[in-house]
Parts: C-alpha cells; sequence; structure tokens
C-alpha cells in the first residue's frame, strides 16, 4: 500500500480530488444565497460537483479493483494448491493400478505353477550406458535372489538376474544379445534358442535362428520357453512371431519375434527363486 502512495500519478489524482470536494462544499455552503458571487461559484462547481463524483465512482471502482486482485491471488493458491494434492493423489493411483496390474498376471502364473517361488521387485534404476534395457531391482540377496534367476511380468520372460547385491540386483532383459533362452513354439513344436543382435535389439525385437528353411512357424505363432538348460522353467511366453526370413549366411529360416513383455512399461517384475 506504501508504494501506491508513492506513485505520483496517484498523488496528483488525490490532490485534484481534495480540489474537487473543496469546490463542493463551498457550493454547498453558498446554496439558497443568491448573489452575483454566489451564481458565479455555482456556475463553476456545477460541472465539478458531476466530475468528482464520476472520479470518487472511478477511484471506488479503482480500489475494488486492488481489493479483487488480492482474493483473487489467494483463490488462485488456494487452487494449485489443491491441483498439486490432486496430482500426488493420482500418481499414487497409478502406481496402485500398476502394481495391481502385474498381481494379476502373477497370479495366473502362481495357480498354473503353486510350487513357484517369487520374490516381488520394483525397477530402482534403468542403466542409460545400455542400449539393451539394463535394470536394477530393489531386491537382492536378503530376499533369496540369485544370478540367473528369471525376472517375469506375470507369464512373460522379461530377462534374467546377472549380478546380486545384499539389497539390489542387476537384471539384463531378452534383448540383450549375451542373454540365449531355449524355446519352442506352440503349435509346431519346433525347438530352438532365442537370443538377439545390436541391430534387432534397437527395434526392440529378438529372433529364434537357425530354423530348418522348411520351417512350419508362421507369422502370428507363440514363442514359450521350452525348459531345457536348466534356468527358464517351460512355457514362459517370449513373445509373437511376426516374420520369418531366411538367413543369408546359410540355409537356416528366422523367426523375428515381437517379445511379449512391455519393457518401456515395466515398473514391477517378480524374480523366481529357490529352484
Amino acid at each position: 500500500m506504501k508504494r501506491f502512495w508513492k506513485n505520483a500519478a496517484v498523488r496528483v489524482f488525490a490532490a485534484v480530488l481534495a480540489m474537487l470536494a473543496a469546490g463542493s462544499l463551498l457550493s454547498l455552503a453558498l446554496r439558497g444565497k443568491s448573489s452575483p458571487f454566489t451564481s458565479a461559484v455555482g456556475l463553476v462547481t456545477s460541472p465539478l460537483q458531476g466530475l468528482c463524483a464520476s472520479l470518487a465512482g472511478y477511484a471506488k471502482d479503482f480500489l475494488s479493483y486492488f481489493e479483487s486482485s488480492a482474493v483473487l491471488q489467494e483463490k488462485n493458491a488456494a487452487l494449485e494448491a489443491e491441483l498439486a494434492s490432486t496430482r500426488e493423489r493420482l500418481v499414487g493411483y497409478d502406481d496402485a493400478k500398476q502394481k495391481l496390474a502385474t498381481y494379476e498376471k502373477f497370479l495366473e502364473l502362481k495357480t498354473e505353477h503353486p510350487d513357484f517361488q517369487f520374490a516381488e521387485a520394483s525397477i530402482t534404476l534403468i542403466d542409460p550406458a545400455s542400449q539393451f534395457g539394463t535394470f536394477t531391482l530393489g531386491r537382492g540377496s536378503l530376499s533369496g535372489i540369485k544370478v540367473n534367476d528369471p525376472v517375469l511380468y506375470g507369464k512373460y520372460l522379461v530377462g534374467v538376474v546377472v549380478k546380486v547385491e545384499l539389497t539390489t540386483c542387476t537384471v539384463e532383459t531378452v534383448l540383450n544379445p549375451r542373454v540365449s533362452v531355449a524355446v519352442y513354439e506352440t503349435a509346431t513344436g519346433e525347438i530352438g534358442t532365442a537370443n538377439t543382435t545390436a541391430a534387432l535389439s534397437r527395434q526392440g525385437m529378438c529372433a529364434v535362428p537357425q530354423l530348418p528353411r522348411t520351417t512350419a512357424i508362421i507369422p502370428g505363432a507363440l514363442i514359450c520357453t521350452s525348459g531345457r538348460g536348466g534356468i527358464y522353467p517351460k512355457d514362459l511366453i517370449l513373445g509373437t512371431v511376426i516374420d520369418v526370413v531366411d538367413d543369408d549366411q546359410n540355409v537356416s529360416a528366422i523367426a523375428i519375434v515381437q517379445p511379449a513383455a512391455d519393457f518401456a512399461a515395466l515398473r514391477d517384475v517378480f524374480v523366481l527363486i529357490g529352484q
């Protein structure tokens, strides 16, 4: 308010109002006395009284504007606080919905394999230096996790544990060329080994190479773990065949596979332990 009265234009405006008010008072004092002087004063002050009334109304509106602005600022602050609170609740809702989806898929697998033991874990870090989706989980050896434990999202195979600390572990996904998985195609029973290359990994794909040129595998076929090799149990879903191409290096065929797990959306997974 002090800054308001320091403004030169405001002080001039106030002085004009004071002069007009004085003229109005003088006119009122002389009203009813008919003299040349009174008439002259009335002639001068009548329009001034009208101007004074208009300016007084303007001043009232002007001050009301500042009051309204203050009230509006308070309302805006309250709305912003409420919006921030709503956003926090929505984040909590999204997290809960994600966990619910994880548990729904987990329960389906647990029903089929009641002997399986799992450790639930959340992704705490995605390795920015890895182009193959390597990530860290917030569980480690204290939760029973070991190297070579499969990492799942429901029945979908995500990857495998490659390093374990007390409270964390590192996971390499099936999009890492170092990860190989024994698989079979559910309709034909054809077996193979799924892996990937850097080029395929950049496309979010893996492959089942060295299939016979006469393979009966076609696009849309489902690729699952075969259980061979002792790391991945049978019938975990790796993904769906999207194409079958000839291998230019030999007389075999390659099935290009789209993994079932949505790696970009993963937040919570289950580690298969106690094998």
